[in-house]
């Protein structure tokens, strides 16, 4: 199994899909194809461990200590470049994910193409992030967004103090 050192995830209208454009500890390159079904299983799939990654003082505060969260996740996001392919770099459709848990994140094992599989390493914020860039891809590709907690659709909404006049 190959380590992912990074990655980056595209919109692809013709496939109708999401491209992940990984780069290996090595410098190989890989395309990984997300189908739509696959994407909302691997949400459902993830968001468990963040909601156990931050613990709340209430379970009513939840959805505001996650927006918190997703926000600064967000705030040193982008500075670094996509991933370039090599004109040989492999491809696959995803057909699984194995998710295992560390300490302050989550390790992502896509498996593809009879049984290969890319492992990729992730922090909590790193999750955040990937999470983030998905969901702008689902609204970009008209997918449907049910799934989304508005923590991740728009944190900074949820996360905005709310004022009374009395």
């Amino acid at each position: 199994m190959s380590q992912i050192r990074k990655f980056s995830f595209v919109y692809d209208s013709a496939e109708d899909r999401l491209a992940c454009d990984t780069e290996a500890a090595d410098g190989g390159t890989a395309r990984l194809w997300l189908t739509q079904r696959f994407c909302r299983n691997l949400v459902a799939a993830i968001l468990p461990f963040l909601t156990r990654s931050v613990s709340a003082p209430a379970q009513e505060h939840q959805s505001l200590v996650q927006s918190w969260e997703q926000v600064a996740a967000m705030a040193d996001f982008g500075k670094t470049p996509a991933v370039e392919l090599a004109p040989e770099a492999s491809a696959g459709l995803v057909q699984a994910a194995h998710l295992t848990p560390r300490e302050n994140g989550l390790d992502v094992a896509f498996e593809f193409d009879g049984g290969e599989q890319l492992s990729i390493p992730l922090a909590f914020t790193e999750v955040r992030q990937m999470l983030s860039v998905m969901h702008r891809l689902h609204v970009a590709a008209e997918w449907p967004v049910d799934q989304w907690p508005a923590w991740i659709s728009d944190p900074a909404a949820v996360a905005a103090p709310t004022q009374s006049v009395n």
